[in-house]
């Protein structure tokens, strides 16, 4: 009876780096995301001329903008984190990721296209 150590091995450390990034990836997101939301506060805060500080009450969001500033870092978070974590799932899910990255582009860029003609207009 002879026993092929190499095939069993190699599964765990494809598993192993599988792991290593999607974890990398989740806390580059989680910085990311937090890095976005510092904008939040961060924002009304200026530089004048002579490189000083300053709190700007012009630049301050209103209730609105704050609300769809939020709305859009958490879609785009929670978007972000579930492709990270499909990803991993298989064949499968790197088919799905591949394909939603493909369509978000193609969305943008018909996007692009509408703002730029009606911008000429």
């Amino acid at each position: 009876m002879r026993v092929n150590l190499k095939r069993s091995i190699r599964p765990n450390v494809n598993m192993k780096k599988e792991r290593t990034l999607q974890f990398t990836l989740n806390v580059i997101g989680i910085l990311m995301f937090m890095g976005i939301l510092i904008r939040w506060w961060t924002v009304p805060f200026a530089v004048s001329k002579e490189l000083r500080i300053y709190y700007n009450q012009d630049f301050q969001m209103t209730l609105v903008e704050c609300k769809e500033f939020l709305v859009f870092a958490l879609c785009t978070a929670g978007l972000y984190f579930a492709l990270a974590n499909v990803y991993f799932l298989g064949r499968t899910g790197k088919k799905v990721v591949y394909t939603v990255l493909v369509l978000l582009a193609v969305f943008n860029l018909y996007l692009m296209l509408t703002r730029l003609v009606a911008g000429m207009h």
